[in-house]
């Protein structure tokens, strides 16, 4: 198994990048992450690290991204916008097919990321299912208790962790309408929500579950982060599963 680096342009941003290549090579299924808000291509405590490896393990080619703004990638995280992460992944799914041919896709997204990875499904017909883990469809109102209790500054946007959260996200954010979304995703989609989650409550998955006409896996004892050891490994075997009966569909 080998993990490289590798770097994507999208307008005048770079989007930086990791991919783990499965050991039998670059064929059959692959997989694109998208991470939360606030997060990058690593996650929060490694979480995507572990699940490339773990994936690729199992024969699956995964690819891992910052959004603009985030991580590695260029660009102002004050910029960031959720109809701009659809549109980067877009770009990054086609550019990632244009470099390794012939791979059967799946999108991955976690929390906030879960909301590009929702859009792009609803607009696509390639892809053959999509993966939403602690889908954040209350974004909307998380982001605007952020930005009432968050320092302001002097152009109106909120100081948070030392990230400027402008007014054009959150309002952004209220109107997205995850289950909506999801009424016309084409490929087939699997929800796993935490039990435990105190960020978005696990009714919200299971609604979006509902919305998709797809799966919910519901790991009761599990919180946003999924913050021990043994919730990682199963949400990664759920997944691994998942992907690889879709492939053989």
């Amino acid at each position: 198994m080998a993990q490289i680096s590798l770097s994507v342009n999208y307008r005048n941003q770079v989007l930086a990048g990791s991919a783990h290549l499965p050991e039998a090579g670059v064929t059959g299924d692959a997989v694109l992450l998208l991470h939360g808000f606030t997060g990058s291509r690593i996650e929060f405590a490694y979480l995507f690290v572990e699940l490339g490896r773990y994936l690729a393990a199992q024969g699956l080619t995964v690819f891992r991204f910052d959004f603009a703004g985030c991580g590695e990638s260029t660009g102002h995280f004050a910029d960031l916008s959720i109809a701009d992460q659809i549109m980067q992944t877009d770009v990054l799914l086609d550019e990632l097919a244009e470099r390794y041919p012939g791979l059967r896709w799946h999108v991955f997204g976690y929390s906030m990321g879960a909301l590009a990875a929702a859009s792009v499904g609803a607009r696509r017909g390639d892809l053959a299912s999509l993966v939403l883990l602690a889908p954040a469809g209350t974004v909307g109102q998380y982001l605007q208790e952020v930005m009432a209790h968050s320092p302001r500054l002097d152009n109106g946007s909120a100081d948070f962790i030392g990230l400027e959260i402008s007014p054009a996200l959150v309002a952004e954010a209220l109107a997205f309408d995850l289950n909506a979304t999801l009424t016309h995703a084409h490929a087939s989609v699997m929800v796993i929500h935490g039990g435990k989650d105190i960020v978005v409550k696990p009714e919200v998955g299971q609604q979006a579950a509902m919305a998709a006409g797809g799966r919910f896996v519901l790991m009761p004892e599990a919180d946003h982060g999924l913050c021990f050891g043994a919730h990682r490994r199963e949400m990664a075997q759920t997944v691994a599963e998942w992907i690889i009966q879709k492939g053989r569909e």
